[in-house]
């Protein structure tokens, strides 16, 4: 499901005894950001929360409150740089999202959810898709609202002279001796199997229905595959060698460097 219908399908969720909406910035590594900030609001406006839930079936409320608490605390280790939780008091709605790009901290009690820092975050960190290029290993994130959706890997093998789909997993580790025979292989080779490589790459985002895609990889790499891309399907070039990072501290590093 596209992330534009997920939003409407959110949007048009009303129930009577209460939705509530929460956007919450966790980003502790924000200048105007201590440790404890983002927990005091927390606090803050849960309180504010509880006083509000009396205009509804306020015993339903009270119990969506303090699941919606405990849900939370079992976050927080996994906390970035914000939250996103929707939840209706019915049960029918709940919607939780971590995040790597900052919201605008705000708690909301209605009939129906406040989408409107979430239609921002669509708008600013749409459906794409960043690849990241490191000679034999090319790594596509599926990436939206400032979270990592899906990963596929792919590598070299130098016996099939073919590019492998590992999916979710790690490239395997290779001898000395085996990876730089690869590399000199490929090196020899790469135009061709860059280029025998855009079609796959190319599927997956007309698949996903994606806006694009950023390369990201040294200037040598990037520009093999970036010459034999569609025009439509390319957003940009980052020439940096992240290869080597988490996927999650691309994705920050890929978001500062398009601000």
């Amino acid at each position: 499901m596209s992330l534009a219908k997920e939003i409407e399908n959110i949007k048009a969720k009303t129930d009577d005894t209460g939705v509530v909406t929460i956007y919450l910035n966790t980003d502790v590594g924000a200048a105007t950001q201590s440790s404890d900030k983002w927990r005091i609001q927390l606090k803050n406006g849960l309180n504010d929360l509880d006083d509000r839930a009396k205009n509804f079936e306020y015993k339903k409320m009270k119990e969506l409150l303090k699941e919606i608490e405990s849900r939370i605390d079992d976050l927080q280790k996994d906390l970035q740089r914000s939250l996103i939780l929707i939840a209706s008091a019915d049960g029918e709605l709940w919607e939780e999202r971590i995040l790597q790009v900052p919201v605008t901290t705000s708690f909301h009690l209605e009939n129906t959810a406040n989408t409107r820092e979430l239609e921002r975050l669509e708008q600013n960190y749409p459906e794409e898709a960043i690849i990241v290029v490191q000679k034999t290993d090319i790594k596509f994130l599926d990436v939206a609202l400032g979270a990592i959706r899906e990963e596929i890997n792919y590598t070299w093998d130098v016996d099939s002279e073919d590019w492998e789909d590992l999916h979710n997993q790690s490239p395997p580790s290779a001898t000395d001796t085996t990876k730089n025979k690869a590399e000199k292989r490929f090196e020899e080779n790469k135009y061709r199997w860059y280029k025998d490589l855009v079609p796959r790459l190319s599927k997956e985002i007309k698949n996903r229905n994606l806006t694009g895609a950023y390369l990201i990889g040294e200037k040598g790499s990037v520009s093999e595959l970036e010459a034999n891309m569609s025009d439509s399907h390319l957003k940009g070039v980052i020439n940096k060698n992240l290869g080597s990072k988490p996927s999650d501290e691309i994705l920050t590093e890929v978001y500062e460097a398009k601000v």
